[in-house]
Formats: C-alpha cells, sequence, structure tokens
C-alpha cells in the first residue's frame, strides 16, 4: 500500500512578510485618502451651495405661497405669475423694498419682482414676526422677542439677538435700526445699528415710547412719548441727537395719543393721534392741529400731505380728509360705500381710494380724477411705480392703474 507523501508549507521569509504588510498599508492610506477627498469636495459642494442659497433656494421654497395663472382682474391689469396664493398664513405682511414686493410669513422673507416672479427666499424662525421697509432695506424683527435682522433684496446684511424683549424697530432708507425694547430698569431702551450691525446709539428712557422717526439726515431721531398728567394721557415729542445723551428739544404736551410720528420734506413733523393729528415746526412748536370729527379708521402720510380714513358707525358712512399740509385747509369727502384702504400717490399729487369693487383716484381737493374697476373684493393694496398688489386673506394680485 502506497503511503502519501505529506509535504510542508514554505515558510515564507522575513522580507516577504514586511512587504505584504507594507502593501495593505499603503492600499489603507490610499483608501482614507480617496475617503478624504470625497468629504471634502462633499464639503466644498456644501459650502458653494449654501453661499448661493439665495438663488436656488425660491424654485425648492413653495411652501407657503405658490404661483398660479388668473386672468387680469381689470382694466389695465397683468396676470404673468399672479395671484400668489397664500396658504395657512392669514396674517402674512407686505411691504416694497428696492422696488420689488416683500412678503413676510411665518417662516419666510419672499422677495418678488413686479412681474411675480420670486427672486429669492429667506427662511426665518421668529415668533410674531414684524416687516418694517426703507429704500432697499427691510427690517424683521420678532415682536415680543430679542431677535433681529436687516435684508436687502439681495441678501441678508446681518442678524443680532438683544437682552430685552422687542417692542417694535423702524428702519431709515441708509439701513440705520431703530429697535426699542422693554427694560427692568427703565421704561424703555433705544438701540440703533448702522447697516453693518455696529451699534450707534443706546438710550435709556423714563417713559415709554409709541413711536420713532428718523431725522431728514439721519443724524437722530423724533421720538413720541406717552405720559400722564392729571390722570390723563398725553403725548410728547423729543428730537433726539444720535451723537448727545441730551434732548434737541422738547415739544409741550399733546392732547392725544399719538401713534406715528414722521418728519415732512419741509422740515416739519406730523404727529397722527387717536383724536387728532397736527403738524409741529422745527423747534417742536405746534403750527395746526385738526380735531377728527369721526372715528380714525387709517391714517397715511407722504412728502408733507397726510389722508384720513374716518369712520361713522351711526351714520354708517366714511370720510377722507386730505390735509395737503400745515397751511391748507382740510378736503373732505363722504361715503356711503364700504371703503377699504387708502394710498397716496405723491408724483400725481392723487389719493387712492378702494372701495370693494372699484378704486377711486382724488385730488388733493378730493375732486374725482378718475375710477378703476376692480371684479373682486380685496381687503387693501400696496403701490409699487403703477402696479397696485391687491391683498386679501389668502392671495395676492396685481392691477396696473392708468395713470392720471
Amino acid at each position: 500500500m502506497e503511503k502519501k507523501k505529506t509535504g510542508t508549507k514554505p515558510v515564507k521569509s522575513g522580507s516577504a512578510a514586511k512587504d505584504i504588510y507594507a502593501m495593505r498599508k499603503r492600499k489603507k492610506r490610499r483608501k482614507v485618502l480617496k475617503q478624504s477627498i470625497w468629504l471634502l469636495l462633499l464639503a466644498v459642494t456644501i459650502l458653494v451651495l449654501y453661499q448661493r442659497r439665495d438663488s436656488w433656494m425660491p424654485k425648492l421654497e413653495t411652501i407657503g405661497v405658490r404661483h398660479q395663472s388668473q386672468q387680469p382682474v381689470g382694466p389695465g391689469s397683468t396676470d404673468g405669475n399672479f395671484p400668489i396664493s397664500i396658504y395657512g398664513d392669514k396674517d402674512y405682511r407686505l411691504a416694497e423694498a428696492g422696488g420689488k414686493l416683500l412678503v413676510l410669513s411665518d417662516s419666510y422673507l419672499y422677495t418678488y419682482e413686479t412681474d411675480g416672479s420670486l427672486a429669492s427666499a429667506r427662511q426665518h424662525t421668529y415668533g410674531n414676526a414684524m416687516l418694517q421697509t426703507a429704500g432697499e432695506y427691510a427690517l424683521v424683527y420678532e415682536n415680543g422677542g430679542t431677535r433681529f435682522r436687516l435684508d436687502t433684496t439681495a441678501k441678508n446684511r446681518f442678524e443680532k439677538t438683544l437682552s430685552d424683549p422687542i417692542v417694535f424697530g423702524r428702519v431709515s432708507e441708509n439701513g440705520l435700526t431703530a429697535l426699542v425694547t422693554g427694560s427692568t430698569s427703565c421704561a424703555c431702551k433705544m438701540f440703533v445699528f448702522n447697516n453693518k450691525g455696529q451699534q450707534l446709539y443706546e438710550r435709556n428712557c423714563v417713559e415709554r415710547i409709541a413711536d420713532l422717526a428718523f431725522h431728514p439726515d439721519e443724524g437722530g431721531c423724533y421720538a413720541v412719548r406717552l405720559e400722564a398728567e392729571n390722570g390723563v394721557m398725553k403725548s410728547v415729542v423729543n428730537s433726539y441727537s444720535f451723537s448727545s445723551e441730551e434732548s434737541i428739544w422738547t415739544s409741550q404736551p399733546l392732547d392725544m395719543l399719538a401713534i406715528s410720528v414722521y418728519n415732512t420734506i419741509e422740515g416739519d413733523v406730523f404727529i397722527l393721534g387717536d383724536t387728532k393729528c397736527c403738524y409741529l415746526d422745527p423747534l417742536g412748536t405746534v403750527k395746526t392741529t385738526y380735531t377728527y370729527p369721526d372715528a380714525l379708521v387709517r391714517g397715511v402720510f407722504s412728502g408733507n400731505a397726510a389722508a384720513l380714513l374716518l369712520g361713522n358707525d351711526e351714520t354708517r358712512t366714511k370720510t377722507v380728509v386730505i390735509l395737503s399740509g400745515p397751511s391748507g385747509s382740510p378736503a373732505v369727502r363722504t361715503y356711503e360705500k364700504d371703503v377699504r384702504d387708502i394710498g397716496f400717490v405723491p408724483e400725481d399729487e392723487a389719493l387712492l381710494v378702494q372701495m370693494r369693487k372699484e378704486i377711486e383716484t382724488l385730488s388733493y381737493q378730493c375732486n374725482v380724477m378718475g375710477t378703476t374697476p376692480v371684479e373682486e373684493s380685496y381687503d387693501g393694496f400696496l403701490r409699487i411705480g403703477r402696479n397696485l398688489f391687491l391683498h386679501n386673506y389668502d392671495h395676492i394680485n396685481r392691477l396696473e392703474y392708468p395713470a392720471s
């Protein structure tokens, strides 16, 4: 019987073992290097996409606002990308900045061209977000919260957090931002930042500020504060410089609760109150006062002119009053129709009066200059050039009204 020969495997030499170990180590290094390169490329791609997010996010961010086409809503109107439908956010806000339409929802700040095409969509996480605009700047702040941001139609400029809750904010045409906050040490505080986010001014106020407007040169502001005199609430206007703690001047107490303050093109100050309004001269002295015969519904101001929408529940009438300056007599027009909104067209020295199914154009003397029908009922409008952006609870439409 033949025996099988048993053989033994050759023993690898020490140098061969070292070569195999080195080869495995090189393979491992190449694998790690490849993975590192892919991770680096992925990181660079993510960074580039993030930096250019304003150009591609609008194509993805369609939740809450989307486009539909619709037939024109009236003479001279165009459909284009309108109406813009709103879903689940009845408290959205509209404003104009840099000739574009801004829509602030509960989670995004949208920028639209006037033809309705979406230019950008920037997310925010503010509760009870508010929007103020001037020039090309948009201030978004958290009413009752501590965060705010400054945007243009092109990009976000900065975002900051304050230590106290924000009461209200205002922005100037050059991007100055003023925030009034609550405080545990005084009635309120005022902070002013430039368009780069650098703080320029801080003031501790002993009375609550109701509103403020920047000086024409933006070197200071007019601030309206509320105070009690013999148990009656009155308003006092202070003129402040952002380079001094002392006030420039202080007005006498005004027998009204101030709602808004404006600077005029003639250097005066206009105060819109709850029961009356007035013009102050550049030193804070009252020039003229107008007492409302009916309840104030809405007030608007532009240049040197003010327009008031007043309502009388007993007679079921609405009255439009135009004050074309401190020296002019009030012009009055009464309507038995439901007036929804008013807005100036200063280049035409005209006022637009929106009713349920038409928009009337008035001269500053309250003479009717023209009427534009509207086929659908809207709550209000925003004017950008010759375009009126009509809005209600669930959509925004556009109407191009004819020149006077």
